[in-house]
């Protein structure tokens, strides 16, 4: 990892999860905050962690990176008697479960697992949220993600 500009690390620092940010300042509110923004800040922050370039901030971010996967965990399909059990609320405005956003979201989960060690990251990126992608590839009459991915 190259040096990062502070003012991309200040601004995942401030608005991640959020979607979109309405310049300067104000996270868009018809969009919320969202899984797949998430996925990216953990990953980011994650590299960050380790890069002598914020040595000095490792507690803000370790504290960032677990606030993340704590809400990612939030959006999560929990109800086994649904079809979206183990997938991942696209966005907290979204009545919708993509394969593609379980599928952003599992590295990113093990990523916060293997900083943090807490088996609640392990264990829903691992088992429910593998549940979901095959009940997506298998349950579907139209090819489920396979097809549509």
């Amino acid at each position: 990892m190259g040096t990062v500009p502070e003012a991309y690390y200040q601004f995942v620092m401030n608005y991640a999860p959020y979607v979109y940010v309405i310049p300067p300042s104000t996270p868009d509110p018809a969009y919320g905050r969202g899984v797949l923004a998430a996925s990216f800040a953990i990953d980011f922050l994650c590299e960050a962690y380790s890069a002598p370039q914020f040595e000095d901030r490792k507690a803000d971010i370790y504290a960032k990176i677990v606030s993340l996967a704590d809400w990612v965990l939030t959006q999560q399909c929990t109800n086994p008697a649904k079809k979206a059990y183990g997938g991942f609320q696209s966005s907290e405005n979204s009545v919708y479960y993509y394969s593609v956003d379980a599928c952003r979201v599992i590295p990113s989960l093990l990523r916060a697992y293997d900083l943090t060690s807490n088996e609640s990251y392990l264990t829903s990126a691992k088992m429910a949220a593998g549940a979901f992608l095959k009940t997506m590839q298998d349950q579907q009459t139209y090819g489920g993600f396979a097809r549509a991915v």
